[in-house]
């Protein structure tokens, strides 16, 4: 029975999460059979699973860098984004504290439409349940959801850390100008962080983390684009946390796992080969016919998607209510300025979670909104449309439909 609900259920929800692809899946049972192996080990059952892993990293590596550099070890593997971005932070911090003003506070520069994953984990160091202890300028975006490059400039003080901004903002699609935004901190010696979780897969990211002006962190998420929930990694750029009178904090060990000595010294655990294994073949698959072949497939696949989806939709509520005004895409009207895949749409008159609840076993979609269940005037809508200043009456009915590369015309 479930497994017909969900062939006659549309998949609209790729930002949330992709599924495995087969090939993906392929790469991946090996390490769960024949070469089961430890890593770590020096006998023949590690030497296979250790060079797939390290053949993960250079897949990695090839996603953000013109040139795949040979230091490996710039890739740290994470179980989610989360922790990668949790250690992104933690690593600037630790290694600024000889930044900190008159009040022993480091100051972070970030924007308002963050991942949950960047907010709190700022907020803890804000309150000081996390030391050392921080402000933090929250820059504000425009109505398209993108930031300024120079506002985010401008905020930097003697005392910042970190400037830490996603490349593509998971409800809107929104891209960020991260490129050179990573440039002018490399010039001014102020660490730079990117989460581009949404962003792998769906816009070419290389030199995004190239060594002499790209970020010093970059956030990979494996999920987002056909490998298994349960991998992700962290790019750090070698020497990075040793520059600029920065002391990196690593030489004493981990700085959140403590145990085996993994991935460098920077992790504890024995490594997830498998899904190791699963995120480097994800990688691979985009380039794997030639230079940009498969990105730019999926990419011009989903935006004729995208584009359809919201045809159809606007197409037919003209023709049921008769009305021109009834719905607002959210986002950035130019198409090199947003995510191919993404389409947030404000349905005015609807709660999007009463719709979601209607039409969740025909559509799998999700709210750009977290409205609460109930109705009236009190009810709240997500911070990043109200950070975009979108009306309410078009934010709490808003709706984020995401298509990904199995994406098919009868779907949309």
């Amino acid at each position: 029975m479930e497994a017909t609900k969900q062939k006659t259920c549309v998949y609209l929800d790729y930002n949330g999460t992709t599924p495995v692809y087969p090939p993906v899946l392929e790469a991946m049972l090996p390490y769960l059979t024949d070469h089961f192996g430890n890593p770590s080990s020096s006998h023949h059952f590690g030497s296979e699973p250790k060079a797939a892993v390290n053949k993960a990293r250079r897949s990695l590596l090839s996603l953000i860098q013109s040139v795949p550099i040979a230091d490996l070890s710039s890739i740290m593997f994470t179980g989610c984004g989360t922790e990668s971005n949790n250690v992104a932070i933690r690593l600037a911090l630790l290694s600024s504290t000889h930044k900190v003003d008159k009040d022993g506070l480091l100051h972070v520069v970030t924007t308002n439409i963050e991942h949950p994953a960047i907010t709190q984990c700022l907020n803890s160091y804000i309150s000081g349940g996390l030391t050392p202890k921080i402000t933090v300028t929250e820059v504000p975006v425009d109505e398209f959801g993108r930031v300024s490059s120079s506002d985010v400039i401008d905020a930097i003080q003697e005392n910042t850390a970190l400037v830490t901004i996603m490349t593509a903002n998971n409800e809107v699609g929104s891209l960020q100008p991260v490129f050179e935004i990573a440039k002018i901190c490399r010039q001014k010696h102020v660490l730079f962080h990117t989460d581009a979780a949404q962003a792998v897969g769906k816009v070419d990211l290389r030199g995004l983390a190239d060594e002499t002006t790209g970020a010093d962190m970059v956030t990979i998420v494996g999920h987002k684009f056909g490998a298994p929930k349960g991998i992700a990694a962290l790019y750090i750029r070698p020497n990075c946390l040793d520059e600029n009178g920065r002391v990196n904090p690593e030489h004493g060990g981990s700085v959140l796992l403590m145990g085996g000595g993994q991935e460098g010294g920077r992790r504890g655990g024995t490594e997830n080969v498998p899904y190791i294994a699963g995120i480097g073949r994800a990688a691979d698959m985009l380039f794997e016919h030639g230079d940009r072949s498969g990105l730019e497939a999926n990419a011009m696949h989903m935006q004729k998607m995208r584009s359809r989806l919201l045809e159809r939709i606007t197409t037919g509520l003209e023709e049921s209510t008769g009305k021109t005004d009834i719905s607002r895409v959210n986002g950035p009207l130019n198409a090199d300025q947003r995510l191919p895949n993404t389409l947030s749409i404000g349905l005015k008159g609807v709660q999007s979670g009463r719709l979601l609840a209607d039409i969740g076993e025909v559509v799998a979609c999700s709210a750009g909104s977290a409205c609460h269940s109930s109705s009236g005037p009190t009810m709240s809508y997500s911070a990043i449309l109200k950070a975009m200043n979108v009306p309410r009456i078009a934010a709490v009915g808003t709706l984020r439909l995401s298509v990904g590369p199995n994406t098919s015309l009868e779907d949309v």
